[in-house]
């Protein structure tokens, strides 16, 4: 038997996990903001995040805590934190939210960490049907989708 996740995942709302003292943190959000799509945002430096909750998180991406973390956002010499342990990396996390520089978005059983705001819309059919279009010869616009369950943004794996 599988063990439940202590993150609720649903296929209908995507779970924004970010700190808006992070500049992609704030972009991001902006993406979000601008859809209509149901989405619940978690801005760490307002709201803490289980360690237990972290530890799936890190589990669904298939890392390890500490590569959630944006070293380059440590006062102290990456070469120190080697011999970090996961602990050690939570309490880093839980005593400083813009380490988290890269917001992770979570829907359904998907769960990405966003390099770049534009990632974001992986996560949405790109639809462009109802947009106003102009023909030359005068024709109608073909108004209607003709897309299913298909995603425009391709990524290189």
């Amino acid at each position: 038997m599988k063990n439940m996740g202590v993150i609720a995942r649903d296929e209908n709302q995507l779970t924004l996990i970010y700190s808006s003292n992070t500049r992609v943190g704030i972009h991001t959000l902006s993406y979000l903001t601008g859809i209509d799509a149901r989405y619940l945002a978690i801005d760490l430096a307002k709201t803490k995040v289980a360690d237990t909750q972290w530890a799936e998180i890190a589990d669904s991406l298939g890392v390890k805590i500490g590569d959630l973390v944006d070293k380059r956002q440590l006062d102290i010499d990456t070469e120190s934190t080697t011999n970090f342990n996961s602990n050690d990396w939570l309490k880093i996390i839980q005593n400083n939210d813009s380490v988290i520089s890269r917001p992770i978005a979570i829907m359904g059983k998907r769960t990405k960490q966003i390099d770049n705001p534009p990632e974001i819309m992986e996560f949405f059919g790109v639809e462009s049907a109802g947009l106003k279009q102009s023909t030359p010869s005068g024709t109608e616009p073909d108004i209607e989708s003709n897309t299913e369950n298909e995603k425009f943004i391709e990524k290189n794996k």
